[in-house]
């Protein structure tokens, strides 16, 4: 959020995609290293699920409810507003170009395929876009249904070493894309895969946790090769193990625990800033400078996470444990936390 921050209030871009000439972000190194912990969190609930079907349903309720309620508040509150404030009227917003029906029918499966409701946003720095930050989600269950399909392989054959080849794969298409094109912007198709090889890198983390050493000096060691090949093509070959490790290091080692025990909200963070951000930048909250923009689109992000999580993601990971005969009959299956937590299946930390 705050690497987009710099783009969307027009302040220029965060220090580190200067100092790369595009090529890196703070913002991009973020969603690399959530791709990390989801890989190893994902497969950990797989194998505790241990059932397609249930394990597919727990990430879609995850992933969908939230992400359904941010595409109804862009289409129905923050984009009225916005034709309101730069038409002085509501008549012909819901039947304009790039309706607010088609954002929602357009974009309801993860892909994003409209990012624009009725021409706003025209003259912000980054104009038409509501909320480019969703764009990761359909690469994140993509990810699941991987996991899903080469876990069913890897049960059936007891080999856990079939889950490397997908990751063996992107990780050398990665580094191949990477080399070639050196210090120039991601194209697309090679952020998708980079999104894949670190989630691919997480997931074998958690199969091969007996086998990783977590010690400072590794962590070190990875932060300044990182660092010395940054401005050079070899930073993508490097990139995937150092980042995934300290990554992971990090999530080891610091002394922070269970701040999210019982609500996290991460989610509604990540899927409301942009269109929150944008909103304010619209409305010329800019004026006031980057600390008070960051710090005012920080602060209304938080309370619409806050209403996501109580409102509807919490309510939605109720029904994980939802049998198809309780639903029929409209009763649920009577388990407690305890047993859900113990079982690695009604956490809600991450995605």
């Amino acid at each position: 959020m705050w690497s987009h921050a710099f783009t969307l209030g027009g302040f220029g871009v965060d220090p580190l995609r200067a100092f790369t000439r595009g090529a890196e972000d703070v913002g991009a190194i973020a969603v690399d290293g959530f791709f990390v912990l989801s890989g190893l969190l994902i497969v950990r609930s797989f194998e505790r699920t241990a059932n397609i079907g249930r394990f597919l349903w727990h990430r879609s309720l995850r992933i969908f409810p939230g992400f359904w309620a941010c595409l109804a508040a862009v289409a129905f509150v923050f984009a009225p507003i916005l034709f309101v404030h730069e038409r002085g009227t509501l008549a012909g917003y819901f039947s304009s170009p790039n309706s607010p029906w088609t954002y929602l029918t357009a974009n309801a499966f993860l892909a994003m395929n409209q990012y624009n409701v009725a021409g706003l946003l025209a003259k912000t720095p980054v104009p038409f876009l509501f909320n480019r930050s969703l764009w990761t989600l359909q690469y994140e269950f993509y990810c699941y249904i991987a996991v899903a399909v080469l876990g069913a392989f890897a049960i059936v054959g007891r080999r856990r070493s079939i889950l490397l080849v997908p990751l063996s794969i992107a990780f050398a298409l990665f580094i191949a894309g990477s080399v070639v094109r050196g210090q120039q912007t991601v194209p697309t198709t090679l952020r998708s895969m980079e999104l894949y090889t670190f989630f691919g890198i997480g997931a074998s983390a958690y199969l091969y946790r007996s086998r990783i050493p977590m010690r400072g000096s590794i962590a070190a060691l990875a932060l300044l090769l990182i660092a010395a090949t940054l401005p050079t093509r070899i930073y993508g070959v490097v990139l995937p193990l150092a980042l995934g490790y300290l990554t992971l290091y990090a999530a080891m080692m610091l002394p922070l625990r269970d701040f999210d025990k019982r609500s996290d909200f991460s989610y509604g963070i990540y899927i409301y800033a942009f269109p929150i951000s944008q909103l304010l930048t619209a409305f010329g909250a800019t004026a006031a400078g980057f600390a008070a923009y960051f710090g005012a689109a920080y602060a209304i992000s938080l309370a619409f996470a806050v209403a996501s999580w109580f409102g509807i993601e919490k309510r939605a990971l109720a029904l994980k444990n939802l049998s198809l005969k309780a639903f029929l009959s409209g009763r649920m299956e009577d388990e407690t936390r305890d047993a859900q937590i113990s079982h690695g299946i009604g956490s809600a930390r991450g995605i």
